[in-house]
């Protein structure tokens, strides 16, 4: 099966470059459309009910009795509404009452777009009592549907006879509810859990895809927001699934799952839960069926940040009430303030090494022409009588990479900023427009973002700032590339974050500019570099402090010494 990656190639790509970048850039330093709105109940194709599956996944299409009468059934409580047909028990409609969709019509994860196939399709009998409606036909296969007082979970029922496993095919439409189809279709794959390995796997995120697998305990269609998740008591045998892009523009995608059910004495006999609803944290995680894992916060240390700490501080604000924009404010400055100690650390190890910057270019001078093990050595060698750790200054940023992905997920699968306003910008979970341009510019847009803008210019301010507070020593092939490395990344940002979640934008910009204000405290305020001075003459006349980093280093440049004397000594 494919493990749904955490991040994908282009996010790869970009964070890796953020990491060289954090790493070259503390080293360096220190050593010198929208669409029309869905036009309410599309009149499907009649098809077959046993046709034979197509490769490709189509628009939902049913077979329905056309001589007896239909009607239509309401469940419905302060949360959801559901119209379901006595047609062979199909939901027609799923209306979610407390969102809107991004052009502020009801929203309705079923409108006409989902079929259940595989069953009869004939009219049947119905039964009301309540939020609890039973249909039952002359085959004898009956549907009960109940849906609680409160909240979202419409438990089902089946009862079928079958002489062997029963396989239904669940169709649906993935209905377009977000201003960015892109970044709708993006964050839109099928889920699903696994009962042995205990742990959610997927299909890819907003590509053509299809996968199998056995012994299942939920089947999730996923979108950026919301999700129709079906599972089942006693499991589901297998199930083979599939997405495609949809061509129409009122859709994200064409999903299609054939999951198999157990037949046991002639008879299918099934009950679970089908949510349709928000991927909301917590609603999700009160079910306590593991549906939360539809939320995808990202992998390994990134996704326990992501759960653990960055939702939960987010909640904590939330409780106050507070403007979403002033909680995203108050969320910077306090990872900030838990950052500080391995902020200043790396403040004070640059600072150390912009104190040995008269040294370090009397050493280049003096080894310009030898060998660079040999200058790496004399290099080493200074380091370790200063007692300075060249990597001090890198390491720190490094641990607090972490936090930086853990938002970049936050962002963009919190459904709490969904339609949120603050300042410009109309929704915190999409991007903000400040102007539409006349035509698309690849990769970048239609529009341009101011929050993105501001991000972008305060990234490139803060490298030239960090450039000026630490000069570098020569002028090597390397240093410069690293130079236009750093300068290109504002734009490459640009770029990337133009169609993102503006509410990520904007905490980059805040993030940006509480650092602007921690470097000034910390260099007017905190370090004194002629007491790092004292300190490191201090440390000299001792004879040194050699580092473990200094330590390995000079193994690794002794071994390679070696090793070159040993080839030496064969070639003659």
């Amino acid at each position: 099966m494919e493990q749904r990656p955490f991040l994908d190639r282009n996010q790869l790509i970009g964070f890796g470059l953020i990491g060289a970048i954090l790493l070259g850039t503390s080293y360096w330093a220190s050593t010198m459309e929208p669409a029309s709105e869905p036009a309410g109940t599309e009149e499907v194709a009649v098809k077959a009910a046993n046709e034979a599956p197509s490769t490709a996944v189509d628009s939902v299409t049913l077979a329905l009795d056309t001589i007896a009468p239909e009607q239509e059934f309401t469940l419905e409580n302060a949360q959801v509404r559901y119209v379901i047909s006595n047609r062979g028990g199909q939901i027609k409609y799923a209306e979610l009452k407390e969102y809107r969709d991004w052009q502020g019509k009801p929203l309705r994860v079923i409108d006409g777009n989902q079929a259940l196939v595989g069953l009869t399709n004939d009219a049947m009998i119905a039964t009301q009592s309540g939020s609890s409606l039973t249909l039952r036909s002359d085959q004898g296969t009956s549907w009960t549907y109940e849906l609680p007082a409160e909240g979202y979970g419409l438990r089902w029922a089946l009862e079928t006879p079958s002489a062997s496993d029963l396989t239904l095919t669940w169709k649906q439409d993935g209905i377009r509810h977000e201003k960015s189809k892109t970044n709708e279709t993006t964050n839109s794959s099928t889920y699903y859990y696994e009962n042995v390995a205990q742990d959610r796997s997927s299909l890819s995120d907003g590509r053509d895809d299809d996968e199998s697998a056995e012994n299942l305990g939920w089947v999730a269609h996923k979108q950026q927001y919301f999700s129709s998740i079906l599972q089942a008591d006693q499991g589901i045998l297998k199930a083979d699934m599939q997405i495609r892009v949809a061509a129409d523009t009122q859709y994200t995608l064409n999903y299609e799952s054939k999951l198999t059910l157990a037949s046991e004495n002639g008879v299918v006999s099934a009950q679970g839960i089908w949510y349709h609803g928000p991927n909301h944290y917590a609603t999700l995680k009160a079910f306590d069926q593991n549906f939360d894992q539809v939320i995808p916060f990202g992998w390994g240390i990134f996704g326990w940040i992501g759960k653990y700490v960055v939702s939960p501080l987010f909640n904590w604000l939330d409780g106050y009430g507070l403007n979403y924009g002033i909680i995203i404010l108050l969320m910077a400055a306090l990872i900030k303030l838990a950052l500080s100690p391995l902020t200043f650390s790396s403040y004070k190890s640059m600072a150390k090494m912009r104190v040995l910057k008269p040294e370090m270019d009397e050493l280049n001078e003096k080894f310009k022409d030898a060998e660079p093990a040999k200058k790496q050595q004399e290099t080493m060698a200074l380091y370790q009588k200063a007692g300075v750790n060249p990597l001090g200054g890198c390491i720190p940023q490094l641990l607090s990479l972490p936090i930086l992905i853990a938002m970049f997920r936050f962002f963009p699968v919190s459904i709490e900023l969904r339609q949120q306003a603050f300042l410009w910008a109309d929704d915190l979970s999409s991007y903000d427009s400040i102007l539409s341009l006349p035509f698309e510019i690849p990769f970048y847009g239609a529009h341009v973002s101011l929050f993105t803008l501001l991000m972008a210019i305060s990234t490139f301010l803060y490298t030239k700032f960090n450039n000026s507070m630490t000069p570098t020593s020569g002028n090597s092939m390397m240093q410069q590339q690293m130079m236009i490395i750093q300068y290109l990344m504002p734009f490459m940002l640009l770029v990337w974050f133009n169609n993102y979640s503006s509410g990520l934008s904007y905490y980059y910009f805040i993030s940006n500019v509480l650092t602007f204000g921690q470097q000034w405290i910390i260099k007017e305020f905190v370090i004194d570099e002629k007491t790092i001075r004292a300190k490191i003459d201090e440390t000299k006349a001792k004879g040194g402090s050699q580092s473990r980093f200094a330590k390995k280093m000079n193994e690794m440049l002794e071994a390679n010494k070696e090793s070159g004397n040993r080839r030496a000594r064969r070639s003659k």
